[in-house]
């Protein structure tokens, strides 16, 4: 398990919610690493100048990373409040891709962010639930979990930009800055069929602005010291590009105008000379295909 998700990480990439994490953190501050792995992030935090103290639910992983760095703890969120064995004060929590595998997210934040110093703040990064690929992918009636990614297996609670912000609000918690992680149609591993959705699906789908975000990586922290704070996740004014709205209506306008057509030419058909004929003689067999059933 300690190598299930050991990945490369480069500080200088970009669109990498890796490169995002490590940006907000910053330098030569004391950190909570919650999920470090066998400690591929931790090794750039320390490069850093920082002090690096983590947390880990893998016992394997956890020694790979106390070559990076000297304390990390074994721990299981949903039993053991991080509180009890780090009591803090850090200058930054750290909770990379961690949220999505936890019973009470809530729970989890609320307790760490006790462990924050007086000028501490937490830095997430969390997928978004809601990217075009699942959309799609549920619109086909499925749902396939794969062992990463967006439907890794392992996932207990799912999240868009929306719960993400009603999760911080809860655990009076304001994201003062997002950065989003954006990947085209197709460019997760959720399997869907293009082929099968209408044009006009997509294009109301990727009108949305939110709809090519993969994952989200947020600086929070707490509102009580930032009362004044604008919140980085607050709803933007939702505005469908004009073309997407008309290219629907113009093929549902299409398609009623097709069985407008459809229903008159029904109706001439039974009102025809043949038909009325022919009447009497369709009654009687369709009495006698009864009659032998």
């Amino acid at each position: 398990m300690a190598n299930r998700y050991l990945t490369t990480v480069d500080p200088s990439g970009s669109n990498n919610p890796h490169t995002f994490a490590l940006e907000l953190v910053g330098h030569d501050h004391t950190v909570l690493e919650v999920g470090c792995s066998t400690g591929h992030v931790t090794t750039h935090l320390v490069a850093a100048g920082n002090t690096v103290t983590g947390i880990e639910i893998d016992a394997e992983a956890a020694a790979q990373a106390r070559t990076v760095t000297d304390t990390v703890h074994v721990l299981d969120l949903d039993f053991t409040p991080v509180s009890t064995v780090e009591p803090g004060p850090f200058d930054v929590v750290l909770l990379g891709d961690v949220l999505e595998h936890v019973r009470d997210p809530a729970a989890v934040l609320a307790d760490l962010a006790t462990v924050l110093g007086p000028d501490g703040r937490m830095v997430i990064s969390i997928p978004n639930a809601a990217h075009i690929d699942v959309r799609l992918m549920l619109l086909e009636g499925r749902i396939e979990y794969q062992d990463h990614g967006l439907l890794d297996r392992t996932h207990l609670r799912w999240f868009t930009k929306a719960s993400l912000r009603d999760l911080l609000t809860e655990c009076g918690l304001v994201a003062t800055e997002l950065r989003r992680v954006v990947f085209p149609r197709g460019g997760s591993n959720v399997p869907f069929d293009d082929n099968v959705h209408y044009a006009s699906t997509l294009t109301f789908i990727e009108a949305d602005p939110e709809a090519l975000s993969y994952q989200y990586v947020v600086e929070c922290q707490p509102r009580a010291r930032m009362p004044d704070a604008s919140d980085a996740l607050a709803p933007t004014p939702h505005e469908w590009p004009a073309h997407s709205c008309e290219a629907i209506v113009a093929q549902h306008e299409a398609l009623l105008d097709r069985i407008g057509h459809l229903e008159a030419e029904v109706q001439a058909w039974e009102n025809s000379r043949v038909v009325r004929l022919t009447r009497p003689v369709r009654a009687l067999l369709d009495k006698l295909t009864r009659r032998s059933r």
